[in-house]
């Protein structure tokens, strides 16, 4: 496991350790059904890729807290993947996942069953954005689920409270960079959008609601 992350500490016998991702850092994890760690998302966002050998990449899910980051379900030479923290996230390595059913505390009060039912939940609601064909309407579903899951209502705007870059953009909806501006330049023109804090905080004007429900995309 490659990672731009920072391991906050140990607990004995390699029981668990917490690892803190900063927005922007990323964790690497090759597959491997040897390995039978398992991650919890204790508190922040971040949103997993798959990547493979030849350089392609595809979005997989979009992932908040209480959810389940588990990779032994495959090995192959061929893939790998990467998780990218959208703003600051702590995560909680087992490094068994018998480690949790065998600690009282642990299986007391994490209930892995309730975990993967939200994980699929959300891995279920982030294919809604692939679902779409074209970039500009994949865009429009993302800031839609970001709305929804994590937007602050205002007076007349929604505010999404953590960094969307351009390069966030383009690994989740697979546009390429021309194809992204292209898409964002005609929301914020239209004044459905607006970027502030120098161009990386998004907000979505009710203006972005009604076009969307006008044109039948919602």
């Amino acid at each position: 496991m490659n990672n731009q992350s920072h391991l906050l500490f140990y607990t004995l016998k390699n029981f668990c350790c917490v690892y803190k991702l900063y927005k922007g850092d990323t964790l690497i994890f090759k597959d491997d059904l040897k390995c039978n760690s398992l991650f919890i998302v204790f508190y922040g966002t971040v949103y997993v890729m798959k990547i493979f050998t030849n350089g392609e990449s595809i979005f997989l899910s979009l992932l908040t807290s209480k959810s389940v980051i588990n990779f032994s379900f495959s090995n192959s030479n061929y893939i790998h993947h990467k998780i990218i923290a959208l703003e600051n996230t702590y995560l909680i390595k087992f490094f068994s996942v018998n480690a949790i059913n065998s600690s009282s505390y642990f299986s007391n009060t994490i209930n892995l069953f309730n975990l993967f039912s939200y994980t699929l939940g959300q891995y279920e609601i982030s294919s809604y954005i692939l679902v779409h064909k074209s970039i500009k309407y994949r865009i429009i579903q993302l800031l839609l689920l970001l709305c929804r899951q994590f937007g602050i209502l205002n007076y007349n705007y929604v505010l999404i409270p953590f960094e969307i870059s351009q390069k966030t953009l383009i690994n989740i909806t697979g546009g390429n960079i021309n194809a992204v501006n292209r898409v964002m330049n005609d929301l914020v023109t239209n004044l459905l959008v607006k970027y502030i804090s120098k161009n990386k905080i998004l907000v979505c004007y009710f203006s972005f609601f009604t076009y969307l429900n006008t044109n039948k995309i919602i």
